[in-house]
């Protein structure tokens, strides 16, 4: 057994895992509505009729796509160039009858700036009014004029668009009954869209790459969070959300806190999903969609991942996770026949449904338990994956009263001694186990108390 985190040249492996994963993405969100915010500050950047065009390419697979622009730098620039100030409170802009055909104006650009990419890349975009809204009138002595409140979305026309491939847009405008138009918050209107229509994804696209994990103050729920390697969070669930919003409300910025405000809000609104990812850097949406490790940060809703039993349809899997920790000799082979003999001992990692990890908890005599077959799928041997799956046997063994853990290694003493595993000998293992060493392959023993 060995250290299921080394980088492996096994190019092939990570290649058909990679592909097998696309796939199976491809066949789960079809036919899903995803919503997508854009900030404008992207449009002047190089990469971003790159990223439009794989947003088209989500629409082509089958995917139905709602975009809300962000308008926030655009409607700076216009009001700056007709030399009309702009105030905030407590991040909302307060919006004057002087400066309201401005930013009417500054956000159907913005959005029209998208439809002619979309028309680029060959899909129909198509702008319209579909938001009532209302005054946000007097609040705590401030008044905020002409920005509004979502009052509805009108879900029947979106549905029916939608249905006849349109890519609707919708700028973050809306009008009352009679006709007067409102600036509302396009996070909000983002959001309020998972209220009114069946979401899968929300993605939140600007040039914030998630959110880094590095000091922040953790507790319960967060502490046993893994970074991806550039340090951002991969993925989270609503309650952890919660936690890190209430621990850091000094170390989070603006944009941060709104983010995972709108993420929970939309997520117990009843969207599955809610992303936070840079569209910056080239392939990150698709990253984000067709593979378990994206580049962002996600909140989401419903189970995401997690350590369940194996059942007779994993074995397969298994094997394959298993095979390139068994031709580079860091596991002994192990056939579906041997899997099968053991199968409740094994555990399976899943993500969407997706097996990215596995190991095994074999029952020994004199209160002893190995810890056996770790191995974690090629694309995923950074991520944790393997340091969840130890720390579950750990606590199984726990569980069912084992007094002592062990394990056989050839390469991977240092990985395992942080988790409290320790130096043992040949007449330490269990008497069926000692009976059956394999004196050639020599491996080190480990032994981990549980007793104490």
């Amino acid at each position: 057994m060995n250290n299921p985190t080394p980088d492996f040249n096994s190019q092939h492996f990570e290649v058909a895992g990679f592909i097998r994963e696309v796939f199976g993405y491809m066949e789960r969100f079809k036919g899903q509505l995803f919503v997508l915010k854009i900030e404008d500050d992207l449009m002047s950047h190089p990469l971003f009729p790159v990223l439009m065009r794989d947003i088209a390419i989500l629409h082509k697979s089958g995917i139905r796509i709602i975009i809300v622009p962000g308008t926030r730098n655009s409607i700076d620039a216009q009001l700056k160039a007709w030399e009309l100030e702009s105030t905030f409170h407590a991040g909302v802009r307060l919006t004057s009858e002087e400066a309201l055909p401005h930013i009417e104006q500054a956000s159907l650009g913005v959005a029209q700036h998208i439809m002619s990419h979309l028309t680029a890349s060959g899909l129909r975009g198509i702008q319209g009014n579909w938001v009532l809204a209302r005054s946000m009138g007097v609040i705590d002595g401030v008044d905020y004029m002409r920005t509004g409140r979502i009052e509805r979305i009108q879900r029947d026309i979106l549905e029916q668009l939608l249905d006849e491939k349109f890519v609707p847009i919708i700028p973050p405008i809306g009008w009352n009954k009679l006709g007067h138009a409102y600036n509302i918050s396009s996070t909000e209107l983002a959001t309020e869209l998972c209220k009114y229509m069946k979401v899968g994804k929300l993605f939140f696209i600007g040039n914030q790459n998630g959110i880094k994990l590095e000091g922040l103050v953790t507790g319960k729920n967060t502490k046993y969070l893994e970074p991806t390697e550039s340090g951002v969070i991969s993925a989270m669930d609503v309650d952890q959300a919660k936690e890190l919003l209430e621990l850091n409300s000094d170390q989070l910025d603006f944009a941060q806190m709104d983010y995972l405000m709108n993420a929970i809000h939309a997520c117990e609104a009843g969207a599955n999903r809610v992303h936070l990812l840079s569209g910056e850097f080239q392939g990150s949406v698709l990253q984000e969609v067709f593979s378990a490790r994206g580049d962002g940060t996600m909140v989401y809703a419903n189970q995401y991942s997690s350590i369940r039993p194996a059942n007779v349809e994993d074995i397969p899997d298994i094997l394959r996770i298993m095979q390139d920790y068994i031709d580079k000799g860091y596991l002994v082979p192990r056939t579906q026949e041997s899997i099968s003999e053991k199968l409740r001992d094994y555990v399976v990692y899943s993500i969407d449904n997706s097996i990215h990890g596995c190991g095994a908890l074999h029952e020994f005599e004199n209160g002893m338990a190995e810890v056996a077959g770790i191995a974690v799928a090629a694309n995923y041997r950074k991520s944790g994956i393997g340091d969840a799956i130890v720390r579950h046997l750990i606590s199984v063994g726990r569980m069912k009263g084992y007094k002592t853990l062990f394990l056989l290694t050839t390469q991977a003493l240092d990985w395992f001694y942080h988790f409290g595993f320790v130096d043992g000998t040949v007449d330490e293992l269990p008497p069926t186990k000692r009976d059956h060493y394999n004196k050639k392959r020599h491996s080190r023993i480990l032994m981990l108390p549980l007793d104490k």
